[in-house]
């Protein structure tokens, strides 16, 4: 439970930082909160290889942000993100969780077997991720969403009962794509503006 408050915490720092290096060292700390809450249902190799993909996307967009000063003030497309996302968790959680029990018990520290805790955690980063999608202007906050998305399917990915390690390969190449693609439009955009 503690992990999934650090999540929840970290991805509303993401959000809501206005320097594109702090939004980066945030979507790090969401990665590593994630990994936290589902560690116990994956390898050390697989953990490591999420990570790297983590930790690619940040390297990727702190040297593409240059300098502190870049980055958008998210404003009123922060208070339109969270609430979004809020309502999309709670009514994804109540209509498509997987947990066999009726009765949800989580325990504050340790691991959840039953894995309600990595399905609330996905629901929020995806639905986080899609609402700053919306809302976005520039290819900061797009990159910043999208790797968000990319998160919360890990974490779901993680609750199938296949084979993990091609899945998480392809989602950590997929979080370095976003990483570069986001890094990409983010170099352009300040050629733009510098022109």
């Amino acid at each position: 439970m503690i992990a999934l408050g650090i999540v929840a915490l970290a991805t509303l720092a993401a959000n809501g930082s206005r320097q594109l290096r702090y939004s980066a060292f945030a979507l790090l700390g969401v990665s590593l909160a994630a990994n936290a809450v589902s560690a116990g249902q994956l390898s050390m190799w697989e953990l490591a290889v999420e990570g790297c993909g983590a930790l690619v996307a940040f390297g990727v967009l702190y040297v593409a942000a240059r300098d502190r000063s870049y980055g958008e003030d998210p404003g009123w497309r922060l208070w339109v993100a969270t609430v979004v996302a809020a309502a999309a968790t709670a009514a994804c959680f109540a209509t498509l969780r997987t947990a066999s029990s009726e009765v949800v018990t989580v325990p504050l520290i340790g691991e959840d077997p039953s894995g309600v805790t990595a399905q609330v955690a996905a629901f929020w980063l995806i639905s986080s991720g899609v609402a700053i999608l919306v809302t976005a202007r520039t290819p900061v906050r797009g990159s910043l969403g999208a790797l968000l998305m990319v998160t919360g399917v890990e974490l779901l990915v993680r609750l199938l009962n296949a084979p993990q390690l091609g899945l998480t390969l392809l989602l950590a190449w997929i979080q370095a794509v976003i990483g570069l693609a986001g890094a990409f439009l983010i170099v352009n955009e300040r050629v733009v503006r510098e022109a």
